[in-house]
């Protein structure tokens, strides 16, 4: 699973757009499934690893890229910084509109440019740590 976050982590360099950006974080947030049900890491180092702030962002962009409204952490993600188009809530604006910069999740700005190359950094570092 990190393979394929690294090759979506590749076409988001090459083209970013909001398709890339939700398939991007999906992927990434989803490498802890495989990690939970193919390995040997102790629960509580994964949920350790899991509550990073740049994980707990990556978590929020995929659920909601996924769910257009959140039960969990309603306040996540209420807006976006874009360039010519506008700005409208994250999940609101159809695929493909704007050009999105930063996310505004908890009062603070997430830069989606450079946080998908942290998470994979992090999880690569992560699973070597753990043999995986």
């Amino acid at each position: 699973m990190l393979e394929k976050a690294e090759r979506e982590l590749q076409r988001l360099r090459a083209e970013f757009n909001i398709d890339n950006i939700f398939n991007f974080f999906v992927t990434a947030y989803h490498i802890r499934d495989y990690v939970e049900k193919a390995s040997k890491v102790p629960q509580h180092k994964l949920d350790a690893f899991l509550s990073d702030q740049d994980l707990q962002d990556c978590r929020a962009l995929c659920n909601k890229g996924k769910h257009l409204r959140l039960t969990e952490h309603p306040q996540a993600l209420t807006d976006i910084s874009g360039g010519g188009y506008g700005m409208g809530a994250y999940g609101e604006a159809a695929f493909g509109e704007g050009e999105i910069r930063k996310l505004f999740y908890d009062n603070r700005a997430v830069d989606v440019r450079s946080l998908p190359d942290r998470v994979i950094q992090k999880w690569s570092r992560f699973l070597t740590e753990h043999g995986l």
